[in-house]
């Protein structure tokens, strides 16, 4: 199937949308379209991503057309607005999607709210329209549209959640539409796995990186040529790693020669090298021991 998805306002002149909370829709619009796009191509769906330059509403208002040609279903991207609680009171106002009054069939769209809903914000359901310009005009063609009011954005708990689930959604969006036309969902995103060269503790190192959901991961067993431990607390049966500078230091004349190697050095300044020709000698450990013990007065 070919889907045609498009970011809500922008355009020139510049409509920014509703605003709020610090954020513009026209902005976040595009930021989830762009996220979308290649989360529905993975489901096997041949995305038409729709000129990001322009504002499909005023295109088809000034005379102009959308590129319907082949296209089987158009998902809009938008956010709500109208609770001005930026201040937020503990509760989201939630998501909904749109569809035209004389749409059939909306279990696409009940999957898409349903998914975003279960991130944490209110499912508001969908809703029948019969009065917005791009939709009639996608209906009007013979083709099934969906626009998606994620969420409010003059609610501050809707931007928090917003914010920190922004991926999330993204896959919530593509998840609801593949669900919807009986596709089998992904219970999370692939992993794409590349070797990236990063630095450690300042050393340099080739490792794998594991990229999912804008974010990268080091796999643990790849620290360990940076010198860290890992390890596996069988009782919380939970991995972890020690750095190399909180690792307990290993001596190969023991711990208390080097101890007294450290009060040797402290005290009375005795380089590497000195202490390496004296430790040579075959009773050298036990003269560095009485050594350390003289300098603090304790012979």
């Amino acid at each position: 199937m070919n889907i045609l998805l498009i970011a809500g306002h922008g355009g020139t002149p510049y409509d920014p949308g509703a605003c709020g909370c610090g954020y513009t829709e026209a902005v976040e619009t595009r930021r989830l379209a762009t996220a979308v796009a290649p989360m529905l191509s993975k489901y096997g769906f041949n995305v038409t991503m729709y000129d990001q330059s322009k504002d499909a509403y005023k295109v088809l208002s000034n005379g102009g057309s959308l590129p319907l040609f082949g296209i089987g279903y158009v998902l809009e991207i938008h956010l709500n607005a109208g609770v001005s609680d930026t201040g937020g009171n503990g509760a989201t106002t939630g998501t909904e999607v749109l569809v035209h009054t004389a749409e059939s069939g909306v279990s696409v769209e009940q999957a898409i709210c349903r998914r975003i809903a279960a991130l944490g914000f209110k499912n508001r359901g969908v809703k029948r329209r019969d009065n917005l310009w791009v939709m009639n005009t996608v209906h009007r063609a013979g083709i099934s549209h969906a626009l998606v009011e994620t969420c409010f954005i003059d609610d501050a708990d809707d931007m928090k959640l917003y914010k920190a689930k922004f991926y999330d959604i993204a896959r919530a969006i593509a998840d609801g539409v593949a669900e919807g036309f009986g596709k089998t969902v992904q219970k999370e995103d692939d992993e794409v796995v590349e070797k990236k060269t990063v630095i450690i503790d300042g050393g340099i190192y080739t490792c794998s990186c594991i990229m999912k959901n804008g974010e990268n991961y080091i796999k643990m067993r790849d620290l360990e040529q940076a010198k860290f431990d890992i390890t596996y607390d069988a009782e919380k049966k939970l991995p972890g790693i020690v750095p190399p500078q909180t690792r307990a230091q290993v001596y190969p004349w023991g711990e208390e020669v080097q101890q007294a190697i450290d009060t040797l050095q402290s005290t009375i300044g005795l380089e590497d090298a000195t202490m390496v020709y004296l430790l040579k000698y075959q009773y050298g450990d036990e003269l560095v021991k009485k050594l350390a013990k003289a300098v603090q007065g304790k012979a």
